[in-house]
This record gives structure tokens, C-alpha cells and sequence, in this order.
């Protein structure tokens, strides 16, 4: 009698340090697999030293800089076309140059005057500040439609601002031929509701 209690509890003491063993080496196997997984994500959301640029995928960048007495900023006219845009703070002309990237010569010259849009205040000197913004026009259908961004430019006296764009041939500026028409005011407003003295 003595000897099956010892074998029952033997077969229940073998039964349970199996179902231990197995209950270990499948927590083990699972923290590794999951450890492996978090390790793969990782890398595969780390930025690489190297970052290869995917073929096709054009680079579109703007940038902007200013002076005491000129601005200049970037802007995509059309794909692969971008112009430069500069502003003179002592005359108000506002001007944006359009290069052929065929021929690395420029082939658009659009022109306009930012003072009568932002007058500028008797006894200052103009302190502008200009960007350019992507834009598409809904229903330019037309081969003269606008240029693919606005330039917007803005006086750190008054608050004012204004945008502008200009109207863009693409079968000219395939072609090489010069355009060259005045730029057209879109719309402006003023940021700033209060009047600044000067101390």
C-alpha cells in the first residue's frame, strides 16, 4: 500500500515538474521572441547614418533670408521650376526671377511694387519680412495660369501684409522663352491692431 501512495505521488511529482519545465521553456522562448520583435522594430524605425533618397522622389525646399536693405526667398513655380524672389526696402520693388532647369539660364522676370499694397509710414524705413507657400489654384485650366506659389510679404512697422503670384506659361518656359509680366496682388490684411512709437 505504501508503495503505490509513493508511486502516485511520484507520477504527481514527474507531472508537475514537467508541466514546470514546459511552462518555463515556453515563457523563455516568448521573451526572446518578443524581445527579437521590439529589437527588429527598432531598427527598422531608427534613422539610418545614411538615409538613401528613394529614385523619383524630387526634393522641394524653400528658404528665405533678409538684410537691412534686401530680402530674398525661394519658391517652386512649377515642377522642377523655382524662382527667386527679391525685395528692395528703399524702392518697394518686389521681383521674382525663374530659372530653366534645362539650360541653368533665367527665363521669367515678374515684377510689381509692394507699396501700394503696404504704404509705408512717413519718416520710417520699411523693416519687411517675405515667404513664399505652395499654392495650387482650384480651376487654372488655362496654358497662362498661376504660378505654383505665393510670395508673401509683410512690414514689421505697420503689421501689414500682402500676397502675390504672377501668371505662368509652362509651354514657354519648356521652350526657353522669356516671360515677363507684372506680378498681381491676391489679397492683404494687417496682423497688427496697435500703433508702434518710437522711443
Amino acid at each position: 500500500m505504501a508503495m503505490k501512495r509513493f508511486r502516485g505521488r511520484a507520477t504527481w511529482l514527474l507531472a508537475g515538474l514537467a508541466m514546470g519545465l514546459l511552462f518555463g521553456l515556453g515563457t523563455t522562448a516568448g521573451l526572446l521572441w518578443s524581445t527579437q520583435t521590439t529589437a527588429n522594430q527598432a531598427s527598422a524605425n531608427a534613422i539610418p547614418s545614411h538615409p538613401a533618397w528613394p529614385k523619383g522622389l524630387p526634393l522641394n525646399a524653400s528658404t528665405a533670408s533678409t538684410s537691412e536693405t534686401l530680402a530674398l526667398c525661394t519658391g517652386r513655380v512649377d515642377d522642377q521650376v523655382e524662382g527667386i524672389f527679391t525685395l528692395d526696402f528703399i524702392t518697394g520693388d518686389l521681383q521674382c526671377f525663374v530659372m530653366n532647369p534645362r539650360v541653368g539660364k533665367f527665363v521669367g522676370w515678374f515684377k510689381t511694387n509692394v507699396t501700394t499694397q503696404l504704404p509705408v509710414e512717413k519718416g520710417k524705413k520699411p523693416s519687411y519680412v517675405m515667404t513664399t507657400g505652395a499654392w495650387e489654384p482650384v480651376g487654372a485650366s488655362t496654358n497662362a495660369r498661376p504660378a505654383g506659389c505665393v510670395v508673401y510679404v509683410a512690414d514689421a512697422n505697420t503689421g501689414m501684409f500682402a500676397a502675390y503670384t504672377f501668371p505662368w506659361v509652362r509651354g514657354a518656359a519648356s521652350s526657353g522663352v522669356l516671360q515677363s509680366t507684372p506680378m498681381t496682388p491676391l489679397d492683404g490684411n494687417k496682423a497688427r491692431n496697435i500703433v508702434l512709437r518710437s522711443e
